[in-house]
């Protein structure tokens, strides 16, 4: 479990989530839905388009998801990649639109079937893992650019706060997340390089935190 203070990546599942998924069908076309995460909680068909709901062994139709239009990218649905000798499956994939533009969140899978996302913003990549942050979070309508948040003893620097709304979903995810959603953010930085991202939702859900690295996209390797 993340701290605050703990730098260390560490993956979001354990080995024992390698065990095939259950299947589905989507409740509107009747498709099978290909999961690959046994702990999905989201898909999108790739026949009609629905968006489904995973809740254990039942289905429910969530609505339409958004088209994603193309754009050029390193990452793409199904095709692993390989950083550092250990490889990746892109599963799911997000993509939030802001002021200055767009990034997208690619969730994906290792050889292990541990899942984390990977964030990509105007060509910087990064890992990112769910967090404990002891509470409270800072408030978002207080919060400013430069300003220094503490947490034990560790000190981030805010870099950005923002709002922005989800544009479309492919794939599976591990949470629930539709079209249109907004929320607030707050990225926050370390002095050792390690990244903070606290999401602030407007409609359901209290603010969550994710933790991570900078990556290189030179070392990636886009596998044959």
């Amino acid at each position: 479990m993340w701290t605050a203070c703990n730098v260390t990546m560490q993956p979001i599942l354990t080995s024992a989530n390698t065990m095939p998924p259950t299947t589905h069908n989507c409740p509107q076309c009747g498709n099978l839905l290909p999961l690959n995460f046994r702990h999905s909680k989201l898909a999108v068909c790739e026949s009609c388009g629905s968006t489904i709901f995973l809740e254990d062994d039942a289905v429910r139709l969530a609505g339409k998801s958004a088209v994603l239009a193309e754009m050029p990218s390193l990452l793409q649905l199904h095709v692993p990649f390989s950083y550092k000798e250990r490889s990746y499956t892109p599963v799911g994939h997000v993509r939030y639109r802001y002021q200055g533009g767009f990034w997208d969140e690619w969730w994906v899978l290792d050889g292990q079937g541990e899942g984390r996302w990977v964030s990509v913003d105007e060509g910087d990549f990064a890992f990112e893992v769910p967090m404990k942050w002891s509470l409270p979070f800072p408030d978002i309508r207080e919060a400013q650019v430069g300003k220094p948040v503490k947490r034990g003893n560790q000190v981030w620097e805010i870099t950005e706060k923002g709002l922005c709304s989800c544009e479309g979903i492919k794939g599976e995810l591990p949470e629930r997340i539709l079209p249109g959603e907004r929320m607030g953010y707050l990225h926050l930085s370390a002095n050792n390089g390690v990244l903070v991202t606290l999401e602030y939702p407007f409609q359901n859900g209290d603010p969550v935190a994710y933790q991570g690295n900078w990556i290189d996209p030179f070392e990636i390797t886009v596998d044959a």
